[in-house]
């Protein structure tokens, strides 16, 4: 199985006191882990919006490392349709994901992942297989 990192679960070895469990997690599914461009710009929105400080240097330091080393999916056409029908889908049934969720969700889908996240409701109310590495 291979798993859709969300940036909530992808941060939290970078907090000063992270949760021992989504650090075990990380490390056990090292080799299994993917993200998309949605949640590198997550990632890096977060660490520019910082003012210029150690936390900030140290931060980007990290994010350049992890953008070696992790395999990041394209936004691409089959994603991209999945997100649409995806989103009409949900409007249907009178649910609305916030965007970058649903973003998230379409790129699951469309390869088959499971989404690694704190946010669990979001995605499996978008039909995504859905595991929360905090519990």
């Amino acid at each position: 199985m291979t798993f859709l990192v969300d940036a909530n679960v992808l941060s939290e070895p970078t907090k000063p006191a992270p949760a021992p469990k989504v650090v075990e997690w990380l490390t056990l599914n090292e080799a299994r882990v993917v993200v998309d461009s949605i949640i590198l710009g997550e990632l890096l929105i977060g660490i520019l919006s910082l003012a210029p400080s150690r936390k900030r240097t140290r931060l980007e330091r990290w994010f350049a490392s992890l953008e070696r080393t992790i395999e990041c999916l394209p936004w691409d056409a089959a994603v991209s349709r999945r997100w649409a029908s995806l989103v009409v889908t949900m409007n249907k049934r009178g649910e609305v994901l916030p965007v970058l969720d649903s973003m998230m969700a379409a790129t699951a889908l469309a390869h088959n992942l499971t989404v690694a996240t704190r946010n669990v409701r979001h995605f499996r109310n978008a039909g995504v297989n859905v595991i929360d590495p905090f519990e």
